[in-house]
């Protein structure tokens, strides 16, 4: 659902987002945190600032010191708050915790619940190749097929967990119609490369496709900005409805075209991987049934479920966690494993991610209680002059800049604040500012180390170096027109 170890958070294991800066990184970063919170301090509070807030802004630069460095688990360092802010008077214990229960959270905890079931039984693999197998398989439809799999798929599961499973069966295609003679280079590094940036552009078009996304709607709603489920579809899918096809017509040019033998080894290749999974199970019917109903209910919440006597009161967050609740109740049919989910497998599911959120929803509180938040704003009302096109500009030319490099999470963490004080310096909506900031964090096309997608095609060692780096900057420029087009079409149309 976004970066995990080369970028994102992947179930299983821990927030290792970003490829971090090695073992001399992390080691600089565990000193420099605090010498930099600790050198903050003895200079003492601005004028108009409060000690108290003056407080938040070192505890802030530690935590992104070593989020950046992963001086520590990133899960850990977004603890800090609860510790910090109580002993130095920027928060009470209760307000510092309060932010680690967000609703917005058991949201996203509900979704990857859901995930969690479709890949227990399967579930995923099999859509992947219904999709990728019915658009044909020569070279250009091949390329299509995966894209488009991958791009379904990770608006609602792993990014990472995508990429692991499609890219295997992108390579023996590759291979296949190689040793039956088309011998194109290009070929194989279309495939590896659609299915990775396919993998990450997806995560942008619902709320439970990439942690960022979460994040950004908890910030938003801190700040009077209620986006729900369908609204954030509303705003994301359009941006992947533009970026998925602009991605087939760049790595798919100049692709060379293929014999019927090589278009059978292709389509056979599709076929033993679709028949391996054998027929579609009870359990994975249910899960289906269980993943439809929870989707429409999501889309159909604002628009008919509200309105309905005895559900006034549903949110995004209750449909997903009743989704999940229905997962552990229903029969999956199998007597080895009699429910759709069990704690076993739920308790793999990225729990880091949680305590990720919760550390920067507390420090954003922080910043508004304390008044920091407020003085940022007012030292920034100089840039009222400046047109708000510009400084949008150069706030996603950061933002991509640092996304190759480090953690998406990291990297939204470190601009919400920025982007929170010149909505307020501008007088715009902060929606306006924080989406497009919150998806250009999901791009980083162009480096290995950008995303886990991105080092699992390289790692097939089909696409050079040279050619990620010219296909996703071009991706990435195609991003953030895509981005911003969309977000001046369409922002504050939806929120009325």
């Amino acid at each position: 659902m976004s970066k995990s170890s080369a970028g994102e958070i992947e179930a299983g294991g821990g927030p290792g987002e970003g490829g971090g800066l090695g073992a001399f990184g992390r080691r600089l970063g565990l000193v420099l945190g605090p010498a930099i919170a600790a050198g903050l301090q003895l200079m003492g509070a601005p004028e108009g600032l409060s000690v108290q807030a003056w407080w938040v802004v070192s505890i802030m630069a530690l935590m992104l010191v070593w989020w950046v460095t992963e001086a520590v688990p990133i899960a850990a360092t977004a603890l800090i708050p609860l510790i910090a802010l109580p002993l130095t008077g920027a928060a009470n214990t209760a307000d510092a915790a309060k932010p680690y229960a967000d609703p917005i959270l058991f949201l996203f905890i509900g979704g990857f619940m859901l995930a969690a079931a479709i890949e227990r039984w399967g579930l995923h693999a099999r859509i992947a190749l219904t999709v990728a197998g019915a658009v044909g398989a020569r070279p250009a439809a091949l390329v299509a097929g995966f894209i488009l799999a991958a791009g379904l798929l990770s608006l609602w599961i792993s990014n990472t967990a995508t990429a692991l499973m499609l890219t295997p069966i992108a390579v023996a295609v590759a291979g296949a119609m190689a040793d039956n003679g088309h011998k194109d280079p290009r070929l194989g590094a279309a495939l590896v490369l659609g299915v990775a940036y396919a993998a990450s552009i997806g995560g942008m078009g619902t709320p439970v496709g990439s942690p960022t996304n979460v994040i950004a709607m908890a910030f938003l709603n801190e700040r009077g900005v209620d986006l729900s489920f369908v609204q954030w579809m509303m705003l994301g899918v359009p941006v992947v409805s533009i970026l998925l096809p602009v991605l087939w017509f760049i790595v798919s040019r100049g692709l060379v075209a293929a014999t019927p033998d090589d278009v059978a080894r292709g389509r056979g290749v599709l076929r033993r991987a679709r028949e391996a999974l054998g027929p579609a199970s009870p359990a994975e019917r249910r899960v289906l049934a269980v993943f439809v109903v929870v989707a429409c209910a999501w889309i159909l919440r604002e628009l008919v479920l509200v309105r309905i006597p005895g559900l006034e009161r549903l949110s995004d967050m209750g449909i997903a966690i009743a989704g999940a609740l229905a997962l552990f109740l229903l029969p999956s049919g199998d007597p080895k494993r009699p429910r759709l989910l069990d704690w076993s497998s739920a308790e793999r599911i990225p729990w880091g991610i949680v305590i990720l959120f919760g550390g920067g929803l507390s420090i954003a509180a922080a910043m508004d209680s304390t008044g920091l938040s407020e003085w940022l704003g007012l030292a920034m009302q100089g840039l009222q002059g400046y047109e708000p096109l510009i400084i949008l500009v150069v706030l996603l030319l950061i933002t991509l800049i640092a996304t190759e490099m480090m953690s998406n999470v990291a990297t939204l963490t470190a601009m919400l604040p920025i982007v929170a004080a010149l909505a307020v310096a501008l007088g715009i909506n902060p929606l306006l500012l924080v989406f497009p900031v919150t998806l250009t964090a999901s791009l980083g096309f162009m480096l290995p180390i950008a995303t886990a997608p991105n080092a699992i095609a390289f790692a097939t060692g089909l696409p050079s170096l040279r050619t990620m780096l010219w296909t996703g900057f071009f991706l990435n420029l195609a991003g953030i027109a895509a981005i911003m087009a969309v977000n001046a079409l369409l922002a504050e149309t939806i929120l009325g």
